[in-house]
């Protein structure tokens, strides 16, 4: 696990809470892209992925309530990812085989930072990815082949 690597700053913040009892998937992989818009980046599908396996990591190994904020320090150029639930465990990087170990791994590789912070009865697993890394489109066009020769 990570340590944060800055404290967080106030007033430069934008952000998004949802009730993950009543709120799709669907519904937060568009919060990010709208929250994160008009970039459509690498950087944008980076924070939709590493959110994801959050939001579904806490859905499978945790136990309701559970509450999802996303909040962008533009100041910093950061967006901070926080997923609570009340299960027991801590999430960990693990080596990926058949039954899983991707998710964690990405996070860990994506993200500044993250960690997780313990309440009274329930968890916040968070973390930070950086918005202001050089931008890259989505998908690179296809290079156009050399015709054969003799055509």
């Amino acid at each position: 696990m990570r340590t944060p690597a800055w404290p967080i700053p106030s007033g430069d913040e934008q952000g998004l809470e949802f009730d993950l009892d009543v709120t799709p998937d669907w519904r937060i992989r568009d919060a990010v892209r709208t929250l994160l818009a008009p970039d459509d980046s690498v950087v944008v599908e980076d924070a939709v992925l590493v959110t994801d396996e959050m939001v579904a990591n806490a859905r499978e190994h945790a136990r309701p309530p559970w509450r999802c904020r996303l909040t962008v320090f533009a100041g910093s150029g950061r967006l901070r990812i926080e997923v609570d639930d009340s299960g027991p465990g801590d999430p960990y990087v693990r080596e990926p085989d058949l039954t899983g170990g991707r998710g964690m791994l990405l996070l860990d590789r994506l993200a500044l930072a993250w960690g997780v912070v313990h309440h009274q009865r329930f968890k916040t697993v968070w973390a930070e990815l950086p918005l202001d890394r050089p931008r890259l489109s989505p998908v690179a066009p296809a290079p156009t082949p050399d015709p054969a020769p003799g055509s």
